[in-house]
């Protein structure tokens, strides 16, 4: 695309090895379409989303949001135990990162025909374990996460599975890493590897208009290094197709539109027709934890 900032396929020296090239594209390209990733840079700072890391930002990624599209949910399945396959090649046990890591790793077991354990958020009773399922003998566990962002709950169940289990780790997959500095430097003693990250999500978003050019020059900025990034609101905003998500479409390369939208006539005393054509844009929005 003619002004794109950041080619998917030129994520440069930062991610040498983290991403899987061959399925990077098409899952940031899902992520986007099913409105797992969403960003509106017109929003203000009190709406902001807050990162289960405290970052607050703009944007966010729910990976939840895929399973309401089978494709996508399909897609990303297969890229997923793919990418464990290649990289772990010598794996015999999948441990999921609760509780959204869950799905997608007895997705991922299943395919591989490997047994499955989890790491809970919190202990089921005061200092009891976080670790469920895990066998008695020493393996090559895989975690498997949705998104890692600073990496502190990746390395929390890394601990767990060492403190409690005879497990060896052989090292963490996700559908997204965003690469940040304190997640290299968290998780620098195991091998890590996702399947998409940043530069191809951001390129994905431009493609379809949620951002513009310069919308894209900025977050690739933040998210380069989140916690020195300092926002700034340069730029013609008037120019710019927003929308908090991509509108409902099986297509992934369903774009967002710029046209307004149209509310029913009021009857008197009564309302619109039809409470789907209230227009909820200015409605007030809970808190929302994403990453």
């Amino acid at each position: 695309m003619s002004g794109m900032v950041y080619p998917p396929d030129a994520a440069g020296d930062a991610f040498t090895g983290l991403l899987d090239v061959r399925h990077a594209r098409p899952v940031a390209v899902a992520l986007v379409a099913s409105g797992a990733f969403t960003v509106d840079m017109r929003m203000p700072k009190d709406q902001w989303i807050r990162w289960k890391s405290g970052i607050l930002a703009p944007c966010g990624c729910n990976c939840r949001r895929l399973n309401a599209i089978p494709a996508f949910r399909h897609l990303v399945d297969d890229a997923l135990a793919d990418a464990t396959r290649s990289s772990f090649p010598g794996a015999d046990y999948i441990v999921a990162v609760a509780h959204a890591g869950i799905p997608w790793a007895k997705t991922v077991a299943d395919r591989l025909e490997l047994p499955l354990a989890y790491v809970r958020a919190e202990a089921r009773t005061a200092g009891g374990p976080l670790v469920d399922c895990s066998p008695g003998t020493a393996t090559q566990a895989v975690l498997i996460e949705d998104v890692v962002a600073s990496g502190a709950s990746t390395a929390r169940a890394i601990q767990a599975l060492l403190a409690e289990t005879g497990m060896r780790v052989a090292g963490v997959q996700s559908i997204v890493n965003w690469n940040f500095p304190e997640m290299r430097a968290r998780l620098a003693s195991w091998k890590v590897r996702a399947i998409t990250s940043y530069p191809q999500v951001l390129a994905s978003a431009q493609e379809t208009g949620m951002i513009s050019e310069a919308d894209a020059g900025q977050l690739l900025r933040f998210y380069a290094d989140p916690r020195r990034h300092t926002w700034s609101v340069a730029g013609d905003l008037s120019q710019q197709v927003l929308c908090r998500r991509p509108p409902p479409s099986f297509s992934i390369f369903a774009t967002c539109s710029s046209t307004p939208r149209r509310t029913a006539p009021s009857r008197p005393g009564r309302g619109p027709a039809h409470p789907a054509t209230r227009d909820h844009t200015n409605a007030p929005r809970p808190p929302r934890l994403t990453r």
